[in-house]
């Protein structure tokens, strides 16, 4: 089988329920963005020792993008969603920000690079955020579960604390890096 349709060479191309409309459509550039999201968290598991947690976010996302990627949910068989994905969020959280120093100040990305790609993760994670909540804003009412809206919220938080909580792990002082 080909990776290549061709279908798509006008700029035309199809949602998972086979609906065709334009790649530069609202829905098309949030699952990118999504998609930009996940490569990034991809990379950051390649700099640090335990990343089933980050795998974990990135099936999340794909599952996401599928409730993205299909108009009419009740006709398709979607993956289930968890609101428990936002509490197990909450208590990753939770317990990094227990261990991490106080923040008094804003802080600059970049102390090392597990610090700085986290902050790339949490930027894209806004940027994702931002093209859902238009979704979730332009669409019929129910077609973005609130779940999504939620975690992708909290989804950035984590990748916050994480970014100051890796710094910690790393002996790096991240308050040294503000203004």
């Amino acid at each position: 089988m080909k990776i290549y349709t061709k279908t798509g060479d006008t700029g035309i191309t199809s949602r998972y329920d086979g609906c065709r409309i334009p790649k530069c459509s609202t829905e098309f550039m949030t699952i990118g963005e999504i998609d930009e999201l996940s490569s990034r968290i991809g990379m950051l598991c390649t700099m640090v020792d335990d990343c089933v947690f980050l795998r974990k976010i990135q099936c999340i996302l794909q599952d996401f993008n599928s409730y993205i990627a299909t108009k009419n949910h009740e006709n398709k068989k979607l993956p289930p969603l968890d609101d428990n994905w936002v509490t197990e969020l909450e208590d990753k959280i939770d317990f990094m920000e227990s261990e991490n120093i106080p923040l008094t100040k804003f802080i600059l990305p970049g102390v090392n690079i597990d610090d700085a790609q986290a902050h790339l993760c949490r930027t894209q994670t806004r940027k994702a955020e931002r093209m859902i909540v238009k979704m979730f804003r332009s669409e019929e009412p129910g077609r973005i579960p609130i779940i999504i809206l939620t975690y992708m919220n909290r989804l950035s938080d984590f990748f916050f604390v994480f970014a100051r909580w890796k710094c910690l792990k790393n002996g790096s002082d991240d308050i040294s890096y503000h203004w």
